[in-house]
């Protein structure tokens, strides 16, 4: 599952029993959870234009500055990369999303586990869900046809000078080979991971030891660079293989 989450104190509550307790006066609050009165997209909306940017979610009072939105799998929306939920005003709350045509999604508003999205006095907002389907075609993430070596084979040649892995699709003109430390193969000085002219196989030059165990990801959670020329990215692969002695 896939929480954002962001707790801050309730300073109006602070700032209450302090005055109340030197006798200064009293604040009144209304009662009760808050309530949502709006959403972009609408609850249920089928066809919202995958091009939307930000959903957002209105209360019907001031919150704090806190936020829970829940969720996880394909259901849940991408959020680009540096980009974070953050408040329009102390009614509204923005969360940024990269969105895919076709596409169904839920994206929870609190969750049994997860209540910071509360009142300005500290009452949580019940939890529900926006759930809405994007317009267009379903886009199909792209799937690899080829790898060599081929992941997990264990007499892989030291003289090997390349990896390569070949997709389904012509991609676009990014990579995303991750790792670090020694089990992530050197690369030769001055060469650089390229495209074959049909973007359909990429290539990373490589500088192997016998003997030793590689793993390397294509793409991974923070870095999604194998996508297709449309822009839908590779589901992480973890990749791994040993070289003989």
């Amino acid at each position: 599952m896939k929480i954002t989450s962001l707790r801050k104190s309730n300073w109006t509550l602070v700032a209450a029993s302090v005055l109340a307790g030197l006798g200064l006066g009293t604040l009144t609050f209304g009662q009760g959870a808050p309530t949502i009165v709006s959403t972009s997209p609408r609850i249920g909306q089928k066809d919202v234009d995958p091009a939307t940017t930000e959903i957002t979610v209105t209360f019907d009072r001031d919150m704090q500055a806190g936020f829970s939105w829940t969720g996880g799998g394909p259901e849940y929306p991408e959020t680009p990369p540096g980009k974070k939920p953050f408040w329009r005003d102390r009614r509204t709350c923005v969360l940024t999303v990269k969105l895919y045509s076709g596409h169904s999604y839920r994206v929870g508003i609190n969750s049994p586990s997860y209540r910071n999205f509360c009142s300005a006095q500290g009452v949580p907002v019940q939890a529900s869900a926006i759930t809405f389907t994007t317009s267009g075609t379903a886009v199909v993430a792209p799937r690899i046809v080829g790898l060599t070596p081929r992941n997990g084979t264990k007499d892989v040649s030291p003289d090997l000078a390349e990896i390569r892995v070949t997709f389904n699709v012509a991609m676009g003109g990014g990579f995303s080979w991750c790792g670090e430390g020694p089990a992530y193969p050197d690369s030769p000085k001055g060469k650089a991971p390229y495209w074959t002219e049909d973007h359909k196989t990429c290539v990373m030059p490589v500088s192997l030891k016998p003997g030793h165990k590689y793993e390397l990801g294509l793409n991974c959670p923070c870095c999604k660079g194998f996508q297709t020329a449309a822009g839908v990215p590779l589901d992480p692969i973890n990749y791994t293989f040993t070289t003989k002695n």
